[in-house]
């Protein structure tokens, strides 16, 4: 009887796991549902679709011996984790560098620098700069429930060598638009700022590029699918065409 009690005491147990497992399940799915319909962004955002693709290449090349991010502080400043590395990726961003020439004083003999500028076809003095490019390192971190991955963009000498726990040389990360940036390099209005703004430049140029070639193929018949819709359209045969090449239909 005792033996008959313990298996019926035992099975009963078991239902209610799975009943339990069953309705946190549940529970689990419609607030991922709720997030990804109502909180995840799904609009076109050109600088979100550049994070996207950069997660993307990070995870590519993921090195398996990668473990945590932690950013490292100092005396002052305790050791901090970030998170869990998914993967990484090194970049080349333009820069814009802004062009002085030296002026010296004929009287005290010291130099200043002062910025070139130069004329546009508007009579406007603008400054002259050159164009050139930085290595960044990107950081894929696993973000937390039902929060997305991070992008973190450093330089290479900002971070320890890759390999297991990885530090970066900071006290906190500071967010730009769509990446997260050490707080000795977010003020790097010459690099950060004109390589996100470049990013965003040629992606909405491919995209328009795209847009154009499907109006084009419309245009020229060549797209399939809206010929056939077109062509479906002209067989279409309203009472007003029917009474024109009937003129013995009473109206």
């Amino acid at each position: 009887m005792w033996v008959v009690f313990g298996a019926r005491s035992i099975t009963k147990g078991i239902f209610i796991f799975f009943e339990i497992l069953l309705v946190l399940g549940t529970l689990f799915l419609l607030a991922y549902l709720f997030w990804y319909l109502f909180i995840k962004k799904s609009k076109f955002d050109v600088n979100y679709v550049n994070k996207t693709k950069i997660m993307d290449a990070c995870t590519r090349l993921k090195r398996p011996i990668l473990k945590d991010l932690y950013v490292s502080g100092d005396k002052g400043w305790t050791r901090s984790k970030v998170g869990k590395i998914k993967g990484i990726c090194r970049i080349s961003v333009p820069t814009r560098n802004y062009i002085y020439d030296d002026i010296i004083d004929e009287k005290t003999g010291t130099i200043t620098k002062k910025l070139r500028t130069t004329q546009n076809e508007r009579g406007e003095q603008i400054a002259e700069y050159d164009i050139g490019s930085v290595e960044q390192d990107c950081f894929r971190v696993k973000g937390g429930l039902f929060e997305e991955d991070i992008v973190i963009r450093t330089n290479p000498e900002d971070h320890s060598q890759l390999i297991g726990d990885v530090n970066l040389f900071g006290y906190s990360l500071i967010p730009i638009s769509e990446y997260w940036f050490l707080n000795n390099d977010h003020l790097d209005v010459r690099k950060l700022d004109y390589a996100i703004l470049k990013e965003a430049e040629r992606t909405v140029a491919f995209v328009t590029m795209t847009d154009m070639k499907e109006i084009v193929d419309k245009a020229t018949g060549v797209d399939a699918r809206h010929k056939k819709i077109i062509e479906g359209k002209s067989l279409v045969e309203t009472p007003e065409t029917n009474r024109m090449g009937n003129p013995q239909t009473p109206y």
